[in-house]
């Protein structure tokens, strides 16, 4: 009896993708209009592009529809798992979360080099590019050398970065506060217009590993009441 429940709960998330897209996007059908929108749908040709008008969240929105319009039924998300994904996080959860994951990746083994420390670094060109350095503007980048040298080609250093501005904000001179904006949306998003795979990124190391059981991220991943 399980087995059908499954599939018809499968079905109600695959319809509640195409809703999302719809709501988003005014209007549009992620496979297309009525008359092709059936082959589409049996050849997985979706089309999510109407969600790049929302920037760094629009990474997110897609990242979440994809996966609740996967052509098959048991790669589907439940209903909790699309609850908790951070498209529907608030700016200040984000930040908070990507501090936690930098203050976890700092204390792990390097000599040898942790797994999670390898799969942060794997695809890191995609994330920040050749050297990160350049995204940012000349005024950070001054502030950010003052006081240690970082690797623009890690997405650890990246976060680090990120972290150690984020703790040290208040202290920050008011030309380089103006720069990176106010706590917490204009901070995050001055990363993530420039990053906007970094996000998701990092978050896909943590769901990925045994690091989502730790106590540190495990309210990340556990519906409140």
């Amino acid at each position: 009896m399980g087995k059908p429940t499954r599939l018809t709960k499968s079905v109600d998330i695959f319809a509640l993708g195409c809703l999302y897209y719809y709501v988003l996007t005014n209007g549009l059908h992620p496979f297309g209009d009525r008359y092709e929108r059936e082959f589409n749908i049996l050849k997985n040709a979706k089309n999510l592009e109407g969600l790049e008008r929302f920037g760094e969240e629009g990474a997110e929105g897609v990242d979440l529809i994809t996966r609740m319009l996967s052509p098959e039924a048991y790669d589907r998300p439940d209903t909790t798992s699309c609850l908790l994904h951070p498209y529907f996080w608030d700016a200040g959860k984000r930040l908070t979360f990507l501090q936690d994951a930098s203050d976890r990746f700092e204390i792990m083994c390097r000599d040898p080099k942790d797994a999670n420390l390898i799969a942060l670094e794997r695809g890191a060109q995609d994330v920040v590019g050749t050297d990160w350095h350049a995204r940012l503007d000349k005024l950070f980048i001054e502030n950010l050398g003052k006081f240690r040298k970082y690797d623009g080609r890690s997405v650890q250093d990246l976060l680090r970065a990120l972290r150690n501005k984020k703790h040290h904000y208040q202290d920050l001179p008011d030309n380089v506060k103006r720069l990176l904006g106010s706590m917490p949306e204009g901070f995050l998003a001055y990363f993530t217009r420039r990053f906007p795979r970094l996000f998701l990124h990092v978050h896909g190391v943590i769901s990925s590993s045994s690091l989502r059981s730790e106590s540190m991220f495990r309210t990340y991943y556990e519906l409140t009441e």
